[in-house]
């Protein structure tokens, strides 16, 4: 059952990733090289998934608690969560693909973090 991906509060402004990177989480192709020297390909499968690679900056307590405790919820990549991606408006099915990674955010006496996360679609 897909829950979803909490709603960050933050300050005054919305968070919004700081990096965001969108790639193919693995190569479909099938390449049968042949012995004239050309190569025949193929789609291994009929779907790509695609893997997100997220960083948020300057989160606060709160948020990066909001992120940890879902993702304990989700026992990492163990479940599935929606997310709406930051360069689409339609909402994904997806889960963590690693763990999350929370370090402190400069010189803020850990108030504030910086959350770096690896999301794959299922």
């Amino acid at each position: 059952m897909a829950t979803t991906f909490p709603t960050l509060t933050g300050s005054a402004k919305t968070p919004r990733p700081m990096e965001y990177i969108n790639t193919a989480s693995v190569d479909p192709t099938i390449r049968s090289p042949k012995d004239a020297g050309y190569v025949q390909t193929r789609a291994r499968f009929s779907r790509m998934p695609r893997t997100h690679h997220v960083i948020y900056r300057g989160l606060t307590n709160a948020d990066k608690e909001l992120i940890r405790d879902h993702e304990i919820e989700r026992v990492i990549g163990g479940a599935s969560f929606t997310w709406v991606a930051p360069d689409r408006v339609t909402t994904l099915t997806v889960r963590f693909a690693s763990p999350v990674i929370y370090t402190p955010f400069e010189e803020t006496n850990y108030k504030f973090w910086n959350v770096e996360m690896e999301l794959e679609e299922v």
